[in-house]
């Protein structure tokens, strides 16, 4: 019996309170409730159209600035690379619009694009076996090749670069290689590595240059720690053709975004060594960055280097301008 009042008590409880939030819901607080929400839901619809608005405008700054840089962009560079030969390097991922914006702020600047090397996905495979056939590929062509036996990066790394690129004689005044032919021992590495299917060339028996824009993008194949290698390992094949020529850079478009996958520019930027060889730039996506990359092998052809862009790692957003034509 005690326990059936009990339990009589609470329903009754419960259903008086339910009475009384109905009668004053739709009684004397209604009103308030109902002025409250109202005025919430203005305001909020207020706060979305002030921030569209700001959002507009700093879009439609942002556009004319990159307008502005672009138009700006010609005259900037002009004659910066003259009689310079230049050798593309294509990443995987890497972006075709940046990839052809970056060819084209290089001939804009007077450089002459020797070979564009696409660099395959397996350039990077983690399989056990495919890294151990590329290092046997290694060494065999570095005799090809006669390099000198190195302990830092992969020996396939300095093989590519070796092929491709060379550093221009101190004091020979030469600033174009790229109007000699490729060696014979060059072409048939080149031609080794296209058959294991690592790189592709084009056009065929280009003649090594003196300088190597190599351009990425966020690594983003395979669990976290497989990104983080691969990043890392491309950021060693830049670090090569730096070391094999008069500069190179490496560039990305990933700027101050949020990166989906691993950056090969912060891979280059956090290794001490390759960093203080090796210039990268962040943001080749948009003129400034376009700018960055003619003004940032200018820089290495003098013996400089830099980290550019608007990624929080960048030493500057851009290279000095000294020198402005």
């Amino acid at each position: 019996m005690i326990d059936f009042r009990y339990h009589l008590v609470s329903i009754v409880s419960i259903f008086l309170a339910l009475a009384v939030g109905i009668v004053l819901g739709a009684g004397p607080l209604k009103e308030d409730l109902g002025t409250t929400l109202t005025q919430e839901v203005t305001k909020l619809r207020d706060d979305k159209t002030a921030l569209r608005t700001e959002l507009d405008a700093a879009n439609k700054a942002t556009e004319a600035r990159d307008a502005f840089a672009a138009a700006g962009n010609a005259k900037l560079l002009a004659g910066r690379l003259d009689g310079r030969a230049v050798t593309m390097v294509v990443l995987p991922g890497a972006d075709s619009a940046v990839v052809k914006s970056t060819s084209g702020s290089l001939t804009a600047a007077g450089a002459i694009i020797g070979s564009t090397v696409t660099v395959n996905d397996s350039w990077t495979d983690p399989n056990a076996d495919k890294k151990a056939a590329r290092t046997a590929l290694g060494d065999r062509l570095a005799e090809v090749l006669k390099l000198e036996p190195s302990t830092s990066g992969q020996t396939i790394d300095r093989v590519l670069a070796a092929a491709t690129v060379e550093a221009v004689p101190s004091g020979s005044g030469v600033t174009n290689l790229g109007s000699t032919s490729s060696s014979k021992a060059a072409a048939s590495v080149i031609e080794e590595l296209r058959k294991a299917d690592l790189i592709s060339v084009t056009p065929d028996n280009a003649a090594r240059t003196t300088a190597a824009v190599i351009v990425g993008a966020p690594v983003s194949k395979g669990n976290p720690a497989e990104q983080k290698a691969r990043a890392e390992a491309y950021a060693a094949l830049a670090a090569a053709f730096d070391s094999a020529s008069s500069g190179a850079v490496l560039a990305s478009n990933v700027g101050s975004t949020t990166v989906q996958g691993e950056s090969i520019v912060a891979a280059a930027r956090s290794d001490s060594t390759i960093s203080k060889g090796l210039s990268t730039v962040d943001d080749a996506g948009v003129p400034m960055g376009q700018a960055s990359i003619v003004l940032a092998l200018e820089e290495q052809y003098a013996g400089g280097a830099g980290q550019y862009g608007l990624a929080g790692d960048a030493a500057s957003a851009f290279p000095a301008l000294e020198g402005t034509k």
